[in-house]
């Protein structure tokens, strides 16, 4: 080292402590800033480069102080993957949390006014008319008391139709601040972007960054990733990628954000198939950057001095096809000679003339133009494939042939972008935005969609609460209408028979609305007194006769089988009936049982006279064209008879007019007396379609509304304890991850000390240098003067 180069050493030395107690103190003012991370000054060791030929090697090499690499911050990438990981669960399970929350608000009636209780109020009533049959006040209260229950059903209704309402504005809420956040990483990423080029570490920017990603990871489950991007003269920056993990695969799906590209998220739909979409990625300015063409540019045409003359020229394209076949296309086109190549009005003027030729010759190629597009640029053309994508044509280069007085400046491809938009479907996403959409579209067994058959949202409340209503209507209907054996009252001639309850407004002698919570009224004629509580179903009953008023007090506490298909039936909802097993001979006489609910689902049961076959297709045929026959059953225009089963269809009505089909739910052959017979045995049918025809429930109506409160009530505690699992280990990791990454005064305290007494040791350093070189040029060389 020189003899001033210590001098350099302690010089580096103050200067890498000043710079550090600036890190330290950066460190400090930032204690309480939200998100960010714990500086450090990077230093490495200066040395200049070891002696030269003629070096001593009894002499010692010393280093030449200290050098500064930048600043950097504290982060462990592993701990920011798994606190990411952990927090699209906490979203995931707060959202569904936080509809349930709301849904419990309505469904548990823990006060005097609710359902159950107006269930038991009307029981009493029922009790009451019984035992004063024709006194009008009774059947005033309980029509009253009918009437208050349609009310608090109605009330429901609406407030989980408000709820879901208040969800939905929720969601597309929740939808847009997601899109900003992504805008907002954009953003950063070109301001980080810039810096990277000027040397800017910008590592404020980073940690506002990393804060919003993690903001990102609570909508849906992400993978983050870390690249370097050229962007010419020799300098490459940092490129953030930010993909949506599809929770069905495990694997990173379609792009959120690339570098300073990015999609932006929507609802499509808003009904109960309702799903995310991700558009193609687009730069800051807005425009497409994926899912675009392959585009090949020629520019800078200049002529060589000696041309004098105008000449055909060819240019030969080569491009390869989406299978990467390799194809080459000559195409010939007219240079044009600049009249004098010195006026730089002239030569524009030619090279206007050429360009343009080439352009009309690529435009007309037989083979180009069916697959190219032609565009001018300011000083060439550009050739872009009609396709984009995969399917894009891609063209490889574009060359003159030998020989040529003219060429191009420049050439350039632009490789075609792969589509990243597409539709988040079930199971693909997961986070706070997935399983808020699953909530709004979730209709358990009531889904007609199997995927949804297990996720129980606010639609499955809205239908279990419409089923109970339905029942307790068409149960009550049915006994003011028919005996126990399914006559009509009103053709026995029993005065004041009809419909009890109807959908609201609709006509209490030909009802053809579904019966809802939303809708549930009592009917018109019951309002007016035209149609009564039937007190008994014996057309020669006496005042005092009440069988059928027991009748409905018994519909309060029978068990009932509850079922999706009750109130959600698809259209032409098949019924397949068991194989037949044919064990008689053919021609005898036979009759089928055919149990059918309608739209109303009112129960009938139809008697089909037919013969047998000769095997049991033979004899399920000839009940197929009994049952075309049959005026009754004229609605199931659609039979089928295959390997020993017949099916049936009908077609009189759609869900999404508030009207069911009509459905056979049983087959049942006996012989020509009605009784039943080991010859012609035929197996349990089955109910076909998305939709579970198994029981829901079994129980009274005053349990299955418990029931629904039991169902929401395990909801939420179940979700509850995942959600407290998943927040606890998410906040053991943002410890951890703090403990790398936060500020503890402690340790920045400690490091004010190092890096003060370091600074003061290079002072001292500088000072005990200058005394021993002042003694050197000073007091060397002055004894006996």
């Amino acid at each position: 080292m020189a003899t001033f180069g210590e001098f350099t050493v302690a010089r580096l030395g103050m200067i890498a402590s000043q710079m550090a107690l600036n890190v330290t103190g950066q460190n400090i003012s930032n204690i309480n800033t939200p998100g960010y991370t714990r500086q450090q000054l990077d230093q490495y060791s200066f040395i200049t480069n070891s002696g030269g030929l003629y070096h001593s090697s009894s002499s010692a090499s010393v280093g030449s102080g200290v050098m500064l690499a930048g600043v950097s911050q504290l982060r462990d990438p592993y701990l920011d993957i798994r606190f990411r990981k952990e927090m699209s669960s906490v979203g995931s399970t707060d959202a569904t949390l936080n509809v349930l929350d709301q849904l419990q608000s309505v469904i548990n009636n823990v006060d005097k006014e609710g359902i159950v209780t107006q269930l038991q109020d009307l029981l009493g009533n029922i009790s009451e008319l019984g035992s004063h049959v024709g006194e009008q006040e009774f059947e005033t209260l309980m029509r009253e008391s009918a009437q208050d229950l349609c009310t608090l059903l109605n009330t429901s209704a609406s407030k989980l139709q408000q709820v879901y309402d208040n969800i939905l504005q929720q969601y597309n809420e929740d939808i847009q601040d997601t899109n900003n956040v992504l805008q907002k990483i954009q953003e950063l990423n070109q301001q980080i972007r810039i810096a990277d080029i000027n040397g800017d570490a910008a590592l404020e920017l980073r940690d506002q960054r990393n804060t919003l990603i993690d903001t990102l990871s609570e909508s849906m489950k992400i993978d983050v990733t870390y690249s370097k991007e050229d962007v010419g003269a020799g300098v490459e920056v940092e490129k953030l990628t930010i993909k949506m993990v599809n929770a069905q695969t495990g694997k990173p799906g379609q792009t959120l954000i690339d570098g300073i590209d990015r999609a932006d998220i929507s609802l499509v739909d808003g009904d109960a198939n309702m799903f995310l979409n991700i558009s193609e990625l687009h730069d800051p300015d807005g425009i497409q950057t994926s899912n675009t063409s392959s585009r090949f540019t020629l520019s800078g045409l200049n002529f060589d001095k000696t041309l004098a003359a105008d000449y055909k020229q060819t240019i030969t394209v080569n491009y390869a096809d989406a299978a990467g076949n390799k194809n080459s296309i000559d195409v010939t086109f007219d240079v044009t000679a600049p009249l004098d190549p010195n006026d730089p009005d002239e030569v524009k003027a030619a090279r206007e003339a050429t360009v343009q030729s080439l352009r009309d010759a690529l435009a007309n190629d037989p083979t180009l133009k069916d697959r190219f597009t032609v565009v001018t640029t300011n000083s060439g053309v550009s050739l872009v494939s009609q396709q984009q994508g995969k399917d894009a044509l891609n063209i490889t280069s574009m060359e003159l042939a030998a020989g040529a007085q003219v060429s191009f400046g420049g050439q350039k491809a632009t490789p075609a972008v792969l589509s990243n938009e597409g539709a988040v479907t079930n199971g693909m996403g997961y986070g706070a935005l997935e399983s808020t959409r699953q909530m709004l579209v979730g209709s358990g067994e009531f889904s007609t969609d199997a995927a949804y058959n297990n996720i129980r949202g606010i639609p499955y409340y809205m239908r279990s609460l419409d089923m109970l209503a339905n029942k307790i209507a068409t149960e009550m209907n049915r006994i003011n209408t028919t005996n126990a054996n399914g006559e009509s009252l009103a053709d026995l001639g029993i005065k004041g028979a009809g419909n009890l309850f109807v959908a609201d407004g609709d006509d209490p002698d030909n009802p053809t609305q579904l019966i809802t919570a939303s809708n549930i009224s009592i009917s018109k004629k019951w309002q007016t007194g035209e149609t009564t509580v039937v007190p008994s179903t014996k057309p020669d009953a006496v005042s005092s006769e009440n069988d059928n008023i027991n009748r409905f007090y018994n519909i309060l506490n029978e068990a009932y089988n509850y079922q999706a298909t009750d109130i959600v039936r698809q259209d032409e909802t098949p019924f397949t009936s068991g194989k037949l097993e044919q064990t008689g001979t053919q021609g005898q006489d036979l009759k089928a049982q055919i149990t059918y609910i309608d739209s109303m689902n009112q129960k009938h049961t139809v008697t089909v006279d037919f013969q047998s076959g000769a095997d049991a297709d033979a004899t399920l045929a000839n009940l197929q064209a009994a049952i075309a026959g049959k005026q009754e059953l004229s609605q199931f225009d659609d039979i089928e008879v295959k390997d020993g089963t017949i099916t049936l269809k009908a077609n009189d009505g759609k869900i999404d007019d508030g009207v069911l089909c009509s459905l056979v739910t049983d087959i049942q052959i006996t012989d020509d007396q009605g009784a039943a017979t080991d010859d012609f045995k035929m197996g349990a049918g089955k109910i076909g379609g998305a939709v579970a025809s198994s029981n829901i429930y079994q129980g009274n109506l005053e349990s299955c509304y418990s029931n629904m409160e039991g169902v929401l009530g395990s909801h939420i505690n179940t979700t509850s304890t995942i959600y407290e699992t998943y927040a606890t280990a998410a906040d053991e990791i943002n410890t951890s991850r703090d403990s790398v990454s936060g500020v503890d005064l402690n340790d920045e305290g400690i490091n004010l000390l190092q890096y003060q007494k370091s600074f003061a040791a290079a002072c001292r350093l500088m000072t005990a240098l200058d005394e021993a070189m002042d003694k050197v040029i000073n007091g060397m060389g002055v004894v006996g003067r």
